[in-house]
């Protein structure tokens, strides 16, 4: 059972106070003693000496730093209009969710193609695009107008991303384009904690950086001209990529990263517009354009290309993560992060949820399973590995039975089935031997007795959990 002290209500009350506000028109940088109608600071009855029964207490008083506390990480001052905190964390919240309706319903479209050959009309088609790129327009629109009302980009972005990420797994699973598997949903969990916490543990902007020589510096002009360089890059992959599988992993890392770097430039072209005037400022949003029309393009094939599950936890977090680098590199970030080390574990989280959330995606399995079959000579009889050991005991099993496919005596044949067992189970527990691999065995099997309602298929069946309840 919780018990609940003085203090800890006081606290809980002065978070709602901080959430909400009080009644409009307030001074809320003044706050009104009971009993009269002047505003006074914080604290300055206290430090004055004040009468007794007129002071703050403790308690008050910590309420207020509490408050202040709130305001702070929230990215408001404390004069901000009473509605602005909840209202910013609304709308940044619903721009994560109308980019992520927009994806899937592009998504959708694509899925119902490739999966019943379902032929949609120009018109039908023209519509999925336009819906998409309207409601990622939409999503960008409320993102800005959230950061216009006092949200603070290190706060508003993370929001912006949970919401997103959930909304992308809800829509995957009510249109049927996709079934989540526990990785899948641990990992975008994961995700939504990981950037959940970076409200708390990113960067506190200053109000009036010195853009233009942050800009100057040597290492700052060498990212930007990487990224640059690597926009380029991108753009052709998608290009070389366009017509490869949907789960075609370079053709992920093309899109994501096509769309993520020029997002990232974007948002350090938007922080010229204040310190430039005239043509230099024109070039820059032409420039600016430019850069949101390649984003916008590539976001909506994406969408329509690529395994949206994967591409849109993808994308966030690389976007998250080339901004911390930019933050680091280009805007002094360092100087403002009180909690460095957690700062960078908050990333390595979100690689690991993307990492989660890509079930066919295992890059360290797959450079061991390559350095295993180099080494391993099973042709030779050498084998490097459990999965290559039970290979080649099945081999010798079959070799002592004369190769018949059916054997003669019960023995031969439960040491058939034995070996045969062990080789399958050790090919799917390390990996070797994939998911759909597995069927196409089954259907192989299958295709010389026919896919009819055979005694073996049948029992099969029954013995399924779901048919069992």
């Amino acid at each position: 059972m919780v018990t609940w002290s003085g203090h800890a209500v006081l606290v809980t009350l002065g978070f709602f106070a901080a959430a909400v506000g009080t009644a409009a028109g307030q001074d809320h940088d003044r706050p009104l003693l009971s009993g009269s109608s002047e505003p006074c600071a914080r604290g300055e009855l206290w430090r004055a000496g004040a009468p007794e029964e007129e002071r703050l207490s403790d308690d008050d008083s910590a309420v207020l730093r509490f408050e202040d506390a709130v305001r702070h990480r929230l990215g408001t001052e404390a004069g901000s209009p009473p509605h602005s905190i909840g209202l910013f964390v609304i709308l940044s919240a619903c721009g994560g969710f109308f980019s992520s309706t927009g994806a899937n319903v592009l998504a959708w479209s694509a899925h119902k193609t490739r999966t019943t050959g379902k032929e949609w009309t120009k018109r039908q088609e023209t519509f999925f695009y336009v819906f998409c790129f309207l409601f990622n327009l939409i999503g960008i629109g409320l993102f800005a107008l959230s950061t216009m009302l006092g949200g603070a980009v290190a706060t508003v972005m993370p929001i912006q991303t949970g919401a997103s990420l959930l909304g992308n797994m809800s829509w995957q699973i009510v249109l049927g384009i996709k079934v989540y598997s526990k990785s899948m949903r641990v990992g975008t969990l994961v995700l939504l904690c990981a950037v959940a916490e970076l409200s708390e543990l990113g960067p506190i902007e200053p109000t009036k950086p010195d853009v233009l020589t942050l800009l100057s510096q040597q290492v700052a002009i060498m990212w930007c001209v990487f990224l640059v360089a690597c926009t380029g890059v991108m753009m052709f992959g998608c290009y070389r990529t366009y017509r490869e599988p949907v789960d075609s992993p370079s053709k992920l890392v093309c899109f994501t990263l096509g769309v993520t770097i020029p997002t990232v430039i974007g948002g350090s072209m938007g922080k010229c517009f204040t310190i430039l005037t005239g043509m230099n400022l024109a070039i820059v949003m032409v420039l600016y354009f430019v850069d949101g029309i390649i984003v916008m393009g590539l976001t909506v094939l994406a969408n329509a290309k690529t395994d949206v599950s994967v591409f849109i936890p993808a994308q966030l977090s690389s976007q998250l993560i080339f901004n911390m680098i930019t933050g680091y590199l280009v805007w002094d970030d360092s100087k403002y992060i009180e909690k460095p080390v957690s700062y960078i574990l908050v990333y390595l989280l979100c690689i690991l949820g993307v990492y989660l959330v890509s079930p066919d995606l295992d890059l360290v399995g797959e450079v061991f399973r390559y350095r295993q079959a180099r080494r391993s000579k099973l042709s030779e009889g050498v084998a490097c590995d459990q999965f290559g050991e039970a290979a080649l005991a099945l081999l010798g099993v079959w070799r002592r039975q004369g190769g018949r496919a059916v054997p003669e005596s019960a023995a031969e044949r439960e040491a058939c089935r034995q070996a045969l067992t062990a080789a399958l189970q050790l090919g799917q527990e390390t990996g070797s031997i994939k998911s759909h691999e597995v069927i196409a065995l089954v259907m192989c099997l299958l295709q010389e007795r026919g896919y009819g309602p055979s005694a073996p298929l049948v029992q099969w069946l029954e013995e399924l959990q779901q048919f069992r309840s």
